[in-house]
């Protein structure tokens, strides 16, 4: 039956002792008597850091390692430090670890190279017999500077950061789970960066990046929302711009078929060209982003909303193909008092879906760009 150990029974007689040429040590048989000496060097008071000040469980970490570098508790404990929540050690201790329990024959050699902030570091050392060398970057490259010795002494801490790095890179079961202060320094939440940009900065980006890429036609896109926004070809709107050069009747009339049927058309101003020279792009004029077109009416609103709704639902990367026989669809059924502006968002709408189609902007991102277009909430639409 497991029990716990009564306080009158945590004897230093009940902790192995082995004595051997270089004096003696403690050389516990088993996890209990680890348990018990932890218990006893945790009330040693002045003896221990503060960290480790009544803390068994603490001790008992700090004792299992002193163990397997077969150095002394006490003396590893004195060098060890709290640091973001974990137990850090000198760099000193590292090093001297490094030297007693890698395996090197002999010790780490070090030579200094440069001065000042160009300063750097050469460790060798012979591990299984070949040299193994690591190189420091210069010293005014090194960011987390936590020791003073940086500055009263850089070249004794750049040895010290050196052997770690040399451990780490040749010999890593050695240091094992183990870090200095300024290596822990980093440690935790608050040294986290938020790298994320924000949705508007990624669109903005996918945007403005070349869109000459392989599988993806911008005039293909193009084409495909203007069957949608009722317009014509750019080839048939500059060339019924020609022929209303030469009659104000016959311009007025090639305005209506390049509208597509669009009876708001019928209303423009005989003096007017009766096409915007923009209009084949996106359905916008130029200068002019389709969000920024007049109030729509009610009825407007909803037909834009359903024509959102029925291409979002058709929309996944790879799925042009059903989003442009959607899109036709919807074009055959528009209502023939469709206003022209609420076209132009629905060819807006089409070029984002397609876009996701082609794999060019994030699912997320586009829907919440499209529910701006439409003037909902996104929940609206999916």
């Amino acid at each position: 039956m497991n029990q716990l150990v009564p306080a009158d029974q945590t004897s230093t007689r009940e902790i192995g002792i082995a004595v051997g040429a270089g004096g003696a040590s403690i050389a516990p048989q088993n996890l209990g008597e680890v348990v018990r000496f932890a218990e006893v060097m945790c009330r040693a008071d002045i003896a221990l850091p503060k960290h480790l000040r009544g803390n068994a469980g603490a001790c008992m970490a700090v004792a299992l390692q002193a163990l397997e570098w077969q150095m002394s508790p006490f003396a590893v404990a004195s060098k060890s430090y709290a640091v973001n929540g974990a137990i850090a050690y000198e760099a000193q201790l590292i090093a001297a670890v490094v030297n007693t329990r890698s395996g090197i024959k002999g010790r780490l050699r070090y030579e200094f190279i440069g001065e000042g902030n160009d300063l750097s570091c050469k460790v060798t050392g012979v591990l299984d017999g070949q040299e193994c060398e690591y190189e420091t970057p210069p010293i005014g490259a090194i960011t987390t500077k936590n020791s003073p010795l940086w500055k009263s002494d850089p070249r004794q801490q750049l040895g010290y950061f050196a052997a770690r790095s040399w451990a780490r890179r040749h010999c890593p079961e050695v240091i094992l789970g183990v870090y200095d202060r300024d290596e822990a320094e980093n440690f935790g939440p608050t040294n986290a960066k938020d790298v994320t940009p924000s949705v508007m900065s990624r669109l903005q980006a996918r945007q403005e990046a070349p869109q000459a890429r392989e599988g993806f036609d911008q005039s293909f896109v193009t084409r495909e929302t203007a069957a949608l926004t009722g317009e014509a070809d750019s080839t048939q709107t500059e060339d019924n711009s020609q022929s209303s050069a030469t009659s104000t009747d016959e311009g007025s009339a090639d305005a209506s078929t390049s509208s597509v049927g669009d009876p708001a058309a019928d209303n423009s101003d005989a003096g007017n060209d009766g096409v915007d020279e923009g209009a084949g792009d996106i359905g916008a004029a130029d200068g002019q982003s389709a969000s920024s077109a007049p109030d729509l009416s009610d009825e407007d609103r909803a037909w834009l909303l359903s024509v959102a709704k029925q291409l979002w639902a058709a929309t996944g990367v790879g799925e042009q193909d059903l989003v442009s026989g959607v899109a036709g669809d919807l074009r055959n059924s528009a209502p023939l008092t469709t206003s022209q502006a609420a076209r132009d968002k629905a060819g807006s709408v089409l070029k984002q879906c397609k876009l996701v189609c082609y794999g060019e902007q994030d699912a997320a991102d586009t829907l919440e760009l499209i529910a701006g277009i439409v003037g909902v909430e996104t929940r609206e639409i999916v």
